[in-house]
């Protein structure tokens, strides 16, 4: 599984990067905005709305579930502070959203299994080392969460992350900066479907 981290560039919008994602063929955009005004993040998720919908594409955005809510998103993900929120969250979107939080360590994993949350995500610059043993401690926990690794992979980089258990690579600037954004895509992809 393949989540674009789509944020603001200078050589392209965030919708033009989310399009050029989804024509790769990724499946889920995850806006990230942070310090952007609600109503740049409004409009920026209303230009993207029906293209995500069209081409059953999931829309999340980071730590902002008014927005997530009042735009219809599929969902948010919560991180930092943000994280201990999603119970109340969860009653704010609804039982279809998809909700995920940023994690650090396995036991930020095992603390929160009873939530209801859909995926963890762990932040770029964990070597691979690190997400197999922290994959390795929740799967011995019996704790089947998805688990999301982030950074800015190359396709060999992206399977390296999938062999050492991560359910998927969350990336943005490895595709958004590509001399082709689509072909980035297409070819992580490609890698993370030979990891399977």
């Amino acid at each position: 599984m393949l989540q674009f981290i789509a944020s603001v560039n200078d050589k392209y919008s965030v919708a033009e990067l989310a399009q050029m994602a989804i024509e790769g063929g990724c499946h889920w955009v995850e806006l990230d905005l942070p310090g952007a005004s609600d109503d740049f993040v409004r409009s920026t998720t209303l230009e993207l709305k029906d293209l995500c919908l069209e081409t059953g594409t999931f829309l999340t955005i980071v730590d902002r579930p008014e927005v997530a809510r009042e735009t219809g998103l599929h969902g948010v993900q919560l991180r930092g502070a943000r994280a201990a929120e999603a119970a109340a969250v969860r009653e704010q979107l609804g039982a279809e959203a998809i909700i995920g939080i940023e994690v650090t360590r396995a036991e930020d994993i095992l603390k929160v299994q009873n939530l209801d949350i859909d995926y963890a995500t762990l932040p770029a610059g964990l070597t691979v080392a690190q997400v197999e043993a922290i994959v390795k401690t929740v799967r011995e926990a019996e704790v089947n969460l998805p688990i999301v690794a982030r950074g800015e992979f190359t396709p060999d980089e992206a399977i390296e992350m999938m062999v050492a258990g991560a359910s998927g690579v969350a990336v943005g600037s490895s595709i958004a900066d590509a001399p082709d954004p689509v072909e980035a895509v297409t070819l992580l992809i490609e890698a993370l479907q030979a990891a399977k």
